[in-house]
């Protein structure tokens, strides 16, 4: 898919809206003034920047056709942001999650961030960019300007990423509605005003990068490795705590023969917190392989899950009940 600027898209579109009229009436002409006073239309694939702590921040950008500025006026158009992994880029994060495949059908605004150096920094590893401050403005941006839904604003991402949509979950709470990520988990302290929201993460069992049971082998990956006893399972008890959820242990939800669901519940905010293992994907537990490395050896321990589970589709599914409450800016 080819992304560009989003002012030539737009000066295309409304060009294109004005030939195929053909000679617009005086009758008509209010309304042809109204439809190109409308700052942006839909559908759009774009890459869209600005600046951001003196540097050139970019971003992908998916509206959906019926996702346009007007119906977002007055319909619900949340919106998603997908990190990517490091080392991997926005564009192929796009074509690994393929979330419009699924979430068009909901009117979402879909977001790729752009690492600078195709990284993340997340606080204990990868760079000294504010990523995070570049990702709270780019979610601010994308409410003012398209319209988005300020209640259901989601995050998601993979590996570096997923560690970067734990990171927003606990120092963004107010402004995130629920994160669902692949491949990644915290140990980072609560700042005092957390407000617990819901969180699942997706993770294969025989995942050689980010390990499931513990993270005592990502030092050779990583800039600064973890501290070795972190891990999915206990990445879903963290959560847990976080969010003051009842019981000593997850009630398993759902158990089949290539995947499980293990749910926390009853928890602050009705934020449950959910880990959901699949038990023959590796680092990518997506359906679609990963095309982005020129190793083989990581090519091969890329590709997608074995058995076919969407995990776009789950993380979709768990996100998409969610919504906050927000307080409404009129400006």
């Amino acid at each position: 898919m080819c992304f560009g600027r989003s002012s030539s898209m737009v000066a295309v579109y409304l060009l294109l809206f004005v030939a195929l009229s053909g000679c617009i009436s005086n009758g008509d002409a209010e309304e042809a003034s109204t439809l190109i006073e409308v700052p942006f239309v839909g559908p759009v694939d774009e890459r869209e920047c600005f600046d951001f702590d003196n540097k050139e921040r970019c971003w992908l950008l998916h509206i959906p056709e019926t996702a346009t500025y007007e119906f977002c006026l007055s319909n619900s158009c949340p919106l998603l942001i997908d990190v990517h992994g490091r080392t991997s880029t926005a564009a192929h994060q796009f074509n690994l999650s393929d979330y419009p495949r699924i979430t068009d059908k909901d009117n979402a605004i879909l977001v790729h961030p752009e690492g600078l150096d195709n990284r993340f920094n997340i606080g204990w590893c990868c760079g000294d960019e504010d990523d995070v401050g570049f990702i709270l403005e780019l979610i601010d941006k994308i409410i003012h300007d398209r319209r988005a839904d300020m209640s259901r604003v989601y995050v998601t991402g993979w590996s570096n990423g997923c560690y970067m949509s734990n990171e927003l979950a606990s120092v963004a709470s107010h402004k995130i509605a629920a994160v669902a990520c692949m491949a990644g988990y915290t140990d980072e302290p609560l700042p005092a005003n957390y407000s617990a929201i819901p969180v699942m993460e997706i993770h294969g069992l025989e995942d050689q990068i980010v390990p499931y049971g513990s993270s005592f082998t990502t030092g050779v990956l990583l800039e600064e490795t973890l501290e070795g006893d972190e891990g999915a399972i206990q990445n879903m008890y963290w959560w847990g705590g976080a969010n003051e959820c009842s019981g000593s242990a997850p009630e398993f939800e759902t158990v089949e023969w290539d995947y499980s669901f293990k749910r926390f519940t009853n928890c602050t905010n009705g934020a449950d917190v959910v880990l959901v293992t699949m038990n023959y994907a590796q680092h990518n537990p997506y359906m679609n392989d990963y095309d982005g490395s020129d190793s083989p050896f990581f090519q091969a321990i890329l590709t997608g899950n074995p058995t076919g589970i969407d995990a776009s589709q789950m993380a979709w599914d768990f996100l998409s009940q969610y919504s906050k409450s927000v307080e409404l800016d009129e400006g």
